[in-house]
């Protein structure tokens, strides 16, 4: 070969090479280019329609604030959204296409726990990270905990350990319950009894009453509670199940025999529906109340909200809100989309960030959010035409988190009755 040819061979090498690092650069500069994208499946019809309707209005809302402020890592960030419609199935499916043809980045949702357990599943096999909003059975984060879903509301067992605090100081010694039937009323029951019996050792449990979920008729259920006599009832019923519930047992004066303690009960989506048909003196807690705290920032929540989409905040809203400002948080601090790297990130110490609610921790050992619980007393008021709260007093989350030890324990127990031979 000639000097020449050897020389031309070469600059055309040299220009391939340019080429191809030139391409290789547009690639991975359109990639990072590309928005990040979120994939959001809530409840959005039927008679638990409104859990999905706030989730949604939230993200949009948090989405628009984050691009507005330019974006994460510079990314602008896109949501897409679809209904659950109540259904495991449908769910599964939804999240399928979010991975699979969507190419989502992250997974938000969805509401019931029934739904989540297989959701969450799915997305830990895909190693997509899920982020859980709504659903709130405690089991997620114990027994069913996955390396890639992360919680950011307080679950069943914080409400009910807050629940066993708050009310161990009043003069109630039976207690029953009426729950929906299914994971997330069988936990909060349990924990409740547990939490209560430690705190009050006179307490007796005299009785358990288990309508489906979306159940219409609770009479059969409203007689067996009479029939038990308690001082009092722990009703983890949530949405039109609480509503419904209510509204019936008014009707035959439950009320004003019986004391009543409802972990969602200060939710908007009960609070708003039964106007005055809600008794005054109920105990009700809320995973966030808009009225609570008074800070800057959920002042400024609150009427943002309240001005784009003419209503206030429910505590969907404020959960799901804040659980799009913990993926621009776990994402800045990992510097990358990467999930693994994302959860080593949020591993190596606490992640802190604030919401309207306040502060919110998320734990290494569980990814469960660490935060107080308020409860109060119903109160109607004139001015909002809904019970507000009265008397309202925070359960401080140290008191009702699971230590390190408590949740070795319980993954330890479950392991020994899944694999008794080992």
């Amino acid at each position: 070969m000639t000097k020449q040819k050897s020389l031309v061979t070469l600059v055309l090498i040299l220009v391939g090479i340019l080429l191809a690092c030139g391409t290789s650069f547009a690639a991975e500069k359109a990639a990072k280019m590309k928005p990040i994208k979120i994939g959001v499946l809530f409840i959005a019809s039927g008679p638990m329609g409104g859990y999905g309707k706030h989730g949604f209005q939230s993200v949009q809302m948090a989405v628009d604030e984050i691009n507005a402020s330019g974006g994460i890592l510079g990314r602008k960030v896109e949501a897409i959204y679809e209904d659950t419609k109540l259904k495991a199935d449908v769910a599964t499916e939804i999240v399928k296409r979010f991975i699979e043809k969507d190419k989502v980045d992250f997974i938000i949702g969805p509401t019931s726990s029934g739904v989540a357990v297989p959701v969450a599943k799915l997305a830990n096999e895909k190693k997509k990270i899920i982020v859980l909003t709504q659903a709130a059975a405690n089991s997620m984060t114990d027994t069913g905990f996955g390396r890639y879903q992360f919680a950011t509301l307080s679950n069943a067992m914080m409400h009910s350990r807050s629940g066993a605090y708050y009310m161990a100081s009043k003069p109630y010694k039976r207690w029953m319950v009426i729950g929906p039937n299914y994971n997330y009323g069988h936990e909060s029951w349990a924990a409740f009894k547990e939490k209560l019996k430690e705190l009050r050792p006179d307490v007796e449990f005299v009785g358990e009453a288990w309508p489906k979920l979306t159940e219409k008729e609770f009479k059969p259920f409203i007689e067996k509670i009479v029939e038990a006599k308690p001082d009092a009832v722990w009703s983890p019923l949530w949405g039109m199940d609480a509503v419904n519930f209510i509204k019936q047992a008014k009707e035959k004066q439950l009320f004003d025999k019986i004391a009543f303690a409802f972990p969602d009960g200060a939710a908007l989506e009960t609070l708003i529906p039964l106007g005055k048909d809600m008794p005054n003196g109920i105990f009700v807690a809320a995973r966030y109340f808009f009225l609570t705290p008074d800070t800057a920032i959920n002042k400024k929540f609150v009427k943002m909200y309240q001005e784009r989409f003419k209503e206030l905040p429910d505590y969907m809203a404020t959960e799901t809100y804040a659980g799009v400002y913990f993926i621009k948080a776990a994402i800045e601090r990992a510097g990358t989309l990467n999930a693994d790297k994302i959860v080593t990130a949020v591993e190596k110490e606490p992640l802190a960030w604030e919401t309207p609610e306040g502060w919110k921790i998320m734990r290494k050992e569980d990814h469960a959010v660490v935060e107080d619980v308020v409860w109060g007393e119903t109160d109607y008021s004139d001015k909002f035409g809904f019970a507000i709260l009265k008397n309202m007093q925070a359960i401080q989350a140290e008191e009702i988190c699971r230590t390190p030890e408590e949740l070795r324990a319980v993954r330890e127990n479950f392991m020994k009755r899944i694999r008794p031979d080992n």
